[in-house]
């Protein structure tokens, strides 16, 4: 499976810029020759074809508010994976229940929220449904606002000592393959450190992006 992995910059509100966003991605994407496209945890809409897996703050009908990873494929809505384990700063959202396997191109996978590589159980969940790869979509807000390139690498270096770290961890234990892909860059009041990363069953990187800028990353993944 080739996917390609979008650690974008994604602006609060900014609906219409980040679908504009979505759609050259995605535009990209297809040019290149992928099936999957992953954006960031709450990412803010997208669209379809190839598949998609891209990140909304939704609030259901009974109007319980859920951080929502969407899969889109078609033209259609394939399906949803509602956090269930929430991050700090996260008090006015709603842990989900229930665990949710997509499959597309063959290829059977599940997908872990940022705070959510802290658990165990959303990898566990996947790799018992017979996933054989994890998306792990995140927005890693950082402490403090970044202002010079010493405070964005300090913000990155936490980012892979906790969530890529998490990652190779998850990969190692279950034999599955993990691909990230982390919000980058500055809103108007949260910055964010980046990196999109394939990690494979062993829990090394396969790649990477170099640093904490914005950008996508085209990657085979053999499952």
């Amino acid at each position: 499976m080739r996917a390609l992995l979008a650690a974008i910059r994604c602006g609060k509100g900014e609906v219409e810029a980040n679908l504009a966003a979505h759609l050259q991605v995605i535009s990209d994407a297809q040019s290149a020759g992928c099936s999957l496209v992953l954006f960031p945890e709450m990412s803010l809409t997208g669209s379809a074809d190839p598949a998609v897996c891209f990140g909304i703050a939704e609030r259901s009908a009974a109007g319980q508010p859920h951080i929502t990873q969407v899969i889109a494929a078609g033209g259609e809505v394939a399906g949803v994976q509602r956090k269930r384990y929430l991050g700090e700063g996260e008090e006015a959202f709603t842990a989900a229940c229930g665990d949710t396997v997509f499959e597309h191109d063959g290829v059977r996978f599940g997908v872990a929220i940022c705070a959510e590589s802290g658990f165990d159980g959303p990898f566990d969940a996947a790799a018992a449904a017979g996933a054989r790869l994890v998306l792990f979509p995140a927005a890693p807000g950082l402490y403090g606002r970044r202002t010079n390139d010493d405070s964005w690498r300090a913000g990155l270096t936490w980012w892979q000592d906790c969530g890529l770290a998490d990652a190779r961890r998850h990969a190692r234990r279950l034999r599955l393959w993990l691909a990230l892909a982390a919000q980058a860059g500055a809103t108007d009041d949260e910055d964010f450190p980046g990196l999109a990363a394939l990690v494979g069953p062993d829990g090394s990187v396969a790649a990477r992006l170099p640093d904490w800028h914005a950008g996508t990353l085209g990657v085979e993944i053999p499952v």
